[in-house]
């Protein structure tokens, strides 16, 4: 019995549900140039440029140092402040005290999207430390979202007590991009929550194939429940004198293109009840294969309510709040864009698209067109 109780205290404590009020409202793209320090501009007019620029390459988020004069700065141009509290002036564990006292002035402050709490390896050693961590900051304001991080998916579903996680793993050059994927997902459906991606800014050659790339990383995790994405080092998106957008940002622009105009929607749906694949004859980097579904990849059941009758691509199955299904595609191949045509085992009440130019739902006649680097997101009515 004292075990029982010790279970149901440490699930009082550091249960998973995210604190009412707490959970991301925001598809996050996070302009990122390192944590753990104060790293962007302390001049006001400096920053500012930088936010302009941020903002033009559809970035919606900063993650840095709280200042109250950037929050100004970034509310003036609808951006949001992921406060690191990993910085010297307000760390979490280290300075918690003045974390504590920064965290309870930002209750409910509209110009804050979350907490970065951790962005490295967590260890079994340190998962005690990350759970305590974001207690406390809950403790402290149960009004934002708390983020713990990790790579490789490595032991972040043993930590509690956050509302959103992430991880990296520069699949592109060491591999693992499935595996990782679903482990995110089982940790997304059994918390309840979202998750991030943050990876490499620079995954093929800058100005050239290199959003097709990145666009890739962060398309085909969409399906799995991604809610946001940040490069792993941003040094680079904007000129260190004149903070305008580089041709690496302007890459970046064309990759945070295609999700602001589905955010929103993708807000809605939260984690998927399964993910599956078509077979592939052409690989990620555009080779020819034997046609077969991927390994570590489902393929649609046989007997399943949806088929995909053309087309190599990924699905998320996912429900509306309505009790609609969502069906969300991405392109396997980042060079081509591909016709999908769907097949339903009965027919539909009604079928839509997410028409990401107008920003509304219509309906779906005809092949659904699914760009290179990008998501298209199907509701059915059966």
């Amino acid at each position: 019995m004292p075990h029982v109780r010790s279970l149901a205290l440490f699930a009082l404590l550091f249960g998973s549900t995210p604190a009412p009020g707490a959970e991301p409202k925001t598809f996050a793209l996070i302009y990122n140039h390192g944590y753990s320090g104060d790293n962007l501009p302390t001049d006001k007019d400096q920053f500012e440029a930088l936010a302009k620029s941020a903002k033009a390459a559809h970035f919606n988020v900063i993650l840095c140092q709280y200042e109250p004069w950037r929050a100004e700065i970034c509310k003036k141009h609808g951006l949001l402040i992921f406060v690191d509290l990993l910085v010297p002036a307000h760390h979490v564990y280290k300075n918690p005290e003045a974390a504590k006292k920064l965290c309870q002035s930002l209750k409910g402050n509209e110009t804050v999207y979350g907490y970065h709490i951790w962005s490295d390896n967590i260890t079994d050693a340190t998962v005690p430390g990350r759970t305590r961590d974001a207690k406390s900051v809950h403790e402290w304001d149960d009004t934002h979202p708390v983020y713990v991080g990790t790579t490789y998916m490595n032991r972040v579903n043993r930590v509690e007590g956050y509302d959103l996680f992430g991880y990296y793993d520069f699949h592109w050059k060491r591999g693992g991009h499935w595996d990782h994927l679903n482990k995110a997902m089982a940790t997304a459906q059994a918390k309840k929550l979202g998750f991030l991606r943050y990876d490499d800014a620079v995954s093929g050659l800058v100005g050239k194939g290199n959003p097709n790339r990145v666009g890739y990383t962060f398309a085909t995790s969409v399906p799995f429940g991604l809610k946001g994405i940040f490069y792993h080092f941003s040094a680079d998106i904007v000129d260190k004198k004149t903070f305008a957008l580089t041709t690496l940002g302007e890459d970046l622009k064309k990759v945070n293109a295609r999700f602001a105009a589905v955010g929103d929607e993708l807000m809605k749906i939260g984690a998927p009840t399964a993910v599956y694949s078509t077979a592939l004859t052409r690989t990620a980097k555009n080779d020819p294969v034997p046609a077969a579904v991927p390994a570590g990849l489902k393929e649609v059941p046989k007997e399943h309510w949806f088929r995909v009758a053309r087309g190599e691509v990924l699905v998320g199955q996912f429900a509306d709040a309505d009790k609609r299904d969502v069906l969300v595609f991405a392109n396997h191949n980042p060079y081509e864009s591909q016709q999908v045509e769907l097949k339903f085992a009965a027919e539909p009440k009604a079928i839509e698209f997410f028409d990401r130019a107008a920003r509304k739902w219509a309906p779906l006649k005809g092949a659904l067109s699914v760009e290179d680097h990008g998501v298209e997101l199907v509701r059915v009515t059966r």
